[in-house]
């Protein structure tokens, strides 16, 4: 759950950061175009329409906005503060000082704003439309932030909308999985559980002669093993998925733990009837890993490999790397000859209480081995995958071999 909402969240904030920077690449190109366009059309237009291109002089956005500035200043002052008797020439000439101390100067000279400033004075009409067409200009400048933010709002609220969505389906997903899990967890202890109690009674009320009683306590044993493991296999699943639960990591060699697991199942495999084919590096590739978890992920591998093919399978295990001088793109395979896993089960394969059996009664499996393994090298950071025929030939393992499990570290 901690891995879902954490995935979650990552899913949002990535979501937020390219749509951000989307948005804010195309309104810097629209605003870079329509500041253009203003400067080289509008604003000389709408001068020429309206003839003040015989009074004042504009270059640009920029000195529109300067110099509707300074028509309002001037008429602010001189409309409410007559009693200061400033000229209009004075307070341009205050104002042109304070801007050209910032480095920002719309108009060439005081002597030009003052003559600009009488020019307008003669057509108190003129003043208005020139804040006014600052206004609309304004306006105009602005429209690509506006659609900017407008569509940022738009496409935030249907993303949000999106993942809230996928989350909602997520959870009826987990919550299906669950009754499920719990539907399995009861199936697989109420059946030994039905023939331990049977046996038991049948033994208890002495209607088992006496040569078939060994057979019949055999039997309690073995259903009595199968619970035990379901019920430790439960248990070690709910352990790694506890918040309190951390594995340990230390510098350990990863061809030598391949090895030791290989020696561990040879016996089996020999058992098994099936082959093994160990190609690991002579040279030492170190990690950092948890050793007593990451052998339980390559042990379960194998013993997959042995369990669920028919017998003479040929299976390999390999570990390679990518650089001879440091631990990078190391990969560990356990591949083997048996039949591909079909879809969907290829797709589910590594859910909890998934096996091939749909009876679930052939007790080749409990469905939490993958489920386990997954889970150790998500802690790690690792990934586990099941790679199968045509993508298989690029990993050069042999053209007799027909899935592989990867683990990527």
């Amino acid at each position: 759950m901690g891995n879902n909402r954490k995935s979650s969240e990552k899913q949002l904030k990535g979501f937020l950061l390219s749509r951000f920077f989307l948005i804010l690449a195309i309104v810097s190109i629209v605003e870079l175009i329509t500041v253009a366009l203003t400067n080289e059309y509008m604003i000389p237009s709408l001068f020429i329409i309206f003839r003040f291109d015989k009074i004042i002089y504009i270059d640009g956005a920029e000195g529109l906005f300067i110099v509707v500035f300074v028509l309002l200043a001037t008429w602010i002052v001189n409309r409410f503060f007559p009693l200061f008797h400033i000229s209009p020439a004075d307070i341009n000439d205050f104002l042109e000082k304070m801007l050209s101390r910032r480095g920002f100067t719309g108009l060439d000279s005081s002597a030009e704003a003052s003559e600009t400033l009488k020019a307008l004075s003669q057509e108190p009409k003129a003043v208005l439309l020139i804040v006014l067409y600052g206004l609309l200009v304004a306006v105009v400048l602005l429209l690509p932030y506006i659609i900017g933010g407008v569509v940022f709002s738009v496409s935030v609220a249907r993303g949000i909308r999106k993942l809230q969505r996928e989350k909602e389906a997520e959870r009826i997903k987990d919550e299906k999985r669950r009754y499920l899990m719990i539907s399995n967890i009861v199936h697989d202890l109420k059946t030994p559980m039905t023939t331990v109690y049977g046996y038991a009674k049948a033994l208890n009320d002495g209607i088992v002669p006496s040569e078939k009683q060994p057979e019949y306590l055999e039997s309690i044993m073995a259903k009595s093993n199968r619970m035990n493991e379901v019920v430790a296999l439960l248990l070690d699943y709910v352990k790694l998925d506890s918040e309190g639960f951390t594995i340990k990591k230390t510098r350990l060699d990863l061809c030598e733990l391949v090895r030791s697991c290989c020696a561990f199942c040879f016996t089996d495999i020999e058992s098994a009837g099936d082959e093994i084919d160990v190609c690991i590096p002579d040279r030492s590739i170190y990690i950092n890993a948890d050793s007593i978890q990451l052998s339980r992920v390559i042990t379960n591998l194998i013993t997959n490999a042995i369990k669920h093919n028919p017998e003479g399978t040929k299976i390999k295990v390999s570990v390679t790397s990518d650089s001879l001088s440091t631990a990078e793109d190391v990969r560990i395979f356990v591949a083997d000859s048996g039949d591909e896993i079909p879809s969907p089960l290829n797709e589910q394969i590594f859910e909890p209480f998934v096996t091939g059996d749909e009876s679930r009664a052939s007790g080749a499996g409990t469905g939490l081995g993958l489920a386990l393994s997954t889970r150790i090298c998500e802690m790690h950071g690792f990934t586990l995958k099941l790679v199968q025929k045509p993508e298989l030939h690029r990993y050069r393992l042999g053209d007799e071999y027909q899935k592989v499990f990867v683990i990527s570290i």
